[in-house]
């Protein structure tokens, strides 16, 4: 009775309701609210405007009378009486439309709006409809929702929103437009005015979900508005990181003997530079320095100066995988000296007892002073579809980001994440920093480059020469057919015996796995054997690595590792010997990082170029690592013939060039532009002009469509995925106690499905990514648990040391 009086007496116009405690929230208070969010989270002040008005809209299809009724049903019969699929976000566009006389302003305010509850098409590639005649098509209660709208909300203060919205997108596109003219006129190509706008779209898009999901959360939770850290809070933070960093940096780095006296001279120079260039005002830097000269404290130096100087809200590091991250994530926490202050973004992560909700928060928001991620993240937080990732892009703003090992980023993607380089550093108060040995952007391509860069060391000779630790050295001759597997083994035996630690480097995982089965047959007892790959779960993999430098430090031991492509990018190991199967010259460079790496030698360690036969790598479907090493053997052989033009060094700026130059010039139409065979196009074309959608456009309606924002958001944000699965699926593997209690734990029924999250982030480390030709291999052995949500593999098919196999090393155990 008391619920049906409830609802008789509701009089304003309601956004939420909670049937258990029964509060409201009005239309006016969300609107507003979120409208307040989004303008006070946004960083460019030039986007304030539109996105005041957007939220003012966004959401006024709520003000319907089936939508209010429904709010009430709820209050008096509980949430099993919502009415699911309720438009609400339609109302919103139609009344911008109305409003703003200006086309492509209130195209842009509708679009946003329309898109909040998800991402999708400006024009639809199948039918070729556009997202407003789409929209102004539908059926909903247009001039109720109006006049309640301006009921509550006076329409000449509306409309002054909408003035002011107009000059915010005439600034944003003209500056835009700018930019396009001036890289057209200096001829280097860095973007088109499409793209950008697109992007600006996405900014837009990413602080109305942030708002909107923030203010529904507090309504729900019963908490005040969440206040996120302040600029002047931020400023405090950074000079206490700054503080804390060169305490740490005295007291850990520079009087370490165990990173290498003779180098630390070289490491501080490089690090001073970096302090310096943090008083200069450029928007996109590159660190071109050798392996292991330090860049990842060294560009943190620079970002945590740069940071306080140009009030910067975030500070961004990003690694090209998780093994990279996790190492340098625990260095960055030690180095600032506050780890509150840093939040670690990929997958392994383990949160404490009772932190996973406001983890999986911070996540979707990144509201942390840094944050250390992958590139996968925030590739995905640029191009994804999910609203998950797009809610985070505003974060960007305002930001000082780390790109480290830059080369690593996949060659489909490097369009992409040029054109993301250029509207961060020019378009959103960001400052970008390249980091790397082996820089591709050294090399112009035809479309879409980089803009110019800032060098932050001066003459990056001069740390070439510093840090020459090893010869690289040309063996593919040795064998001209390409060597087999003994041959490689006996190569290594030798190499081991002058240099007392030899790592091996292949392209495939069969080929590393069939490498160290046969030097353990032929490897004296003493000789200690390492194998590393991705047949391996990730705390395996952690553990062998820990294991590898502990047996390195013992000089009475002969090590040798033989591994994939894993190790070559920051892992901070030295072996005396490095050999290197044929692949790209970042590669080559890459894995000679990982070789006399302190000058603990007291002479050149040795990094040889081999040629494996193709029968043993197996590269058939691998086109990219053959077009590599294609792009590499032109390098050797111009080398062979005319040292003089590599200054006598493979790798010599001018050889860097020269392979990045080949491999270019050899890739496969679009190759860099993200290619979808299902629509004949790119992703760099669909988030543009969009050319295969306003083909069809034209098609279903006879003329061209006129438009500024012809983009196919969701369609490129679905097919979207920086590294590619190949169909794998995650199994679970029992690796250790602690995994097997893990899946133990999984498989009972009493726990709830919190329970079963944290225990599922926990096997993460414990999880190898198995393709669909190896589950048929593996058959029954391949096991479900949680109604087939999991996959676990049976005990006697993971060996200690090489990970999973396809036959089992002893009799079958199930859990």
């Amino acid at each position: 009775m008391d619920k049906e009086n409830t609802k008789s007496q509701i009089t304003e116009n309601l956004a939420h309701v909670d049937y258990e405690s029964g509060r409201c929230q009005s239309m006016k208070e969300h609107l507003e609210n979120v409208a307040f969010m989004a303008e006070n989270s946004c960083s460019l002040e030039e986007l304030k405007p539109l996105i005041a008005i957007i939220g003012i809209l966004h959401d006024i299809g709520k003000f319907g009378r089936e939508n209010q009724e429904d709010f009430k049903n709820i209050l008096v019969q509980g949430n099993e009486s919502h009415k699911h699929g309720l438009d609400h976000s339609t109302a919103g566009g139609r009344l911008a439309q109305e409003l703003i006389k200006e086309g492509s302003v209130a195209e842009f305010i509708s679009t946003v709006i329309y898109f909040h509850h998800g991402m999708g098409d400006c024009i639809n590639l199948d039918n070729g409809q556009g997202i407003q005649q789409h929209r102004n098509e539908k059926e909903i209660d247009y001039e109720w929702i109006k006049e309640e709208f301006f009921q509550t909300f006076r329409k000449e203060v509306v409309e002054e929103y909408c003035k002011k919205a107009i000059e915010s997108y005439k600034y944003l596109y003209g500056k835009v437009t700018s930019f396009y003219n001036e890289s057209k006129a200096l001829k280097r190509k860095c973007g088109n005015g499409y793209f950008f706008m697109g992007m600006y779209f996405r900014v837009a898009l990413s602080l109305l979900i942030d708002g909107d999901w923030t203010d529904t959360a507090c309504f729900f939770q019963n908490v005040p508005s969440t206040k996120r850290i302040s600029l002047d809070e931020t400023q405090k933070i950074w000079q206490e990181c700054i503080d804390n960093f060169e305490d740490y940096m005295e007291q850990m780095i520079r009087n370490n003997p165990a990173n290498g006296n003779l180098l630390n001279k070289f490491r501080q120079e490089i690090s001073d530079s970096c302090r310096q260039a943090a008083e200069t005002n450029r928007d996109l830097y590159r660190l071109t320095v050798p392996t292991g000269a330090g860049k990842t404290l060294s560009s943190l130096r620079f970002a945590l100066y740069h940071a306080k100087k140009m009030k910067k809200q975030h500070i961004i590091y990003i690694a090209p995988f998780n093994s990279i991250l996790e190492q340098n994530a625990e260095e960055i926490r030690k180095a600032v000296g506050d780890s509150s202050v840093v939040l670690e973004h990929h997958c392994n992560v383990i949160c404490e007892e009772g932190e996973e909700e406001r983890y999986r928060s911070l996540t979707e928001t990144w509201d942390s002073p840094i944050i250390v991620t992958t590139a996968v993240q925030i590739l995905n937080t640029l191009f994804s579809d999910q609203k998950s990732c797009i809610r985070r892009m505003h974060t960007l703003c305002n930001s000082i980001i780390i790109f480290d090992e830059v080369q690593a980023i996949p060659v489909k993607c490097m369009e992409l994440f040029n054109l993301a380089v250029n509207f961060l550093s020019q378009f959103c108060d960001t400052t970008v920093v390249l980091c790397s040995a082996t820089q591709p952007t050294l090399t112009k391509i035809k479309n879409n480059n980089i803009c110019e860069c800032e060098e932050m060391t001066g003459i990056v000779e001069k740390y070439a020469e510093a840090f020459k630790r090893t010869n690289i050295i040309d063996a593919t001759g040795l064998y001209p057919g390409g060597m087999k597997i003994k041959d490689l083994s006996n190569f290594t035996l030798e190499r081991t015996e002058l240099y007392q630690s030899t790592l091996i480097i292949v392209n495939t995982t069969a080929c590393a796995l069939e490498i160290f089965q046969q030097l353990k047959k032929i490897c004296p007892e003493e000789y200690v054997l390492f194998h590393l790959s991705n047949n391996m779960c990730p705390q395996h993999k952690l553990d062998t690595l820990e294991a590898i430098k502990r047996n390195l430090k013992d000089q009475s031991k002969k090590v040798i590792c033989v591994s994939t492509q894993v190790v070559e990018a920051g892992v901070n190991f030295s072996f005396g010997c490095v050999i290197r199967s044929r692949a790209g010259l970042d590669n080559v460079i890459q894995a000679a990082g990982r070789c006399n790496r302190h000058k603990e030698l007291g002479m050149l360690g040795a990094v040889y170029i081999v040629k494996i036969s193709k029968d043993v790598e197996k590269l058939e479907r691998l086109h990219e690592i053959r077009d590599a090493q294609n792009a590499l053997q032109k390098v050797l052989d111009d080398f062979k013939s005319e040292p003089n033009q590599f200054k006598n060094e493979l790798d010599s700026e001018e050889a860097i060039k020269k392979y990045y130059s080949n491999y270019y010039s050899q890739l496969r139409t679009n190759e860099t532009k993200f290619p979808v065979d299902k629509y004949a196009t790119t992703i760099i074309d669909l988030l543009g002009k969009n050319e295969i959608g306003k083909q069809q456009y034209k098609r279903t309606n006879g003329e061209e469509i006129r438009t500024r924002l012809p983009q196919a958001f969701f369609t490129a944000g679905k097919v979207f995925e920086v590294i590619s699965n190949d169909c794998k699926t995650g199994v679970v593997v029992p690796y250790n106690d602690e995994a097997k209690k893990l899946i133990s734990e999984l498989s009972e029924e009493r726990f709830d499905i919190e329970i079963q999250k944290k225990i599922l982030r926990k096997l993460q480390r414990y999880t190898v990514g198995i393709s669909e030709t190896r589950k048929g291999i593996l058959g029954n052995a391949i096991y479900e648990c949680c109604d087939g949500e999991v996959r676990g593999l049976c005990d006697g098919y993971y060996d200690e040391e090489v990970g999973v196999v396809d036959e089992p090393n002893m009799g079958i155990h199930f859990f």
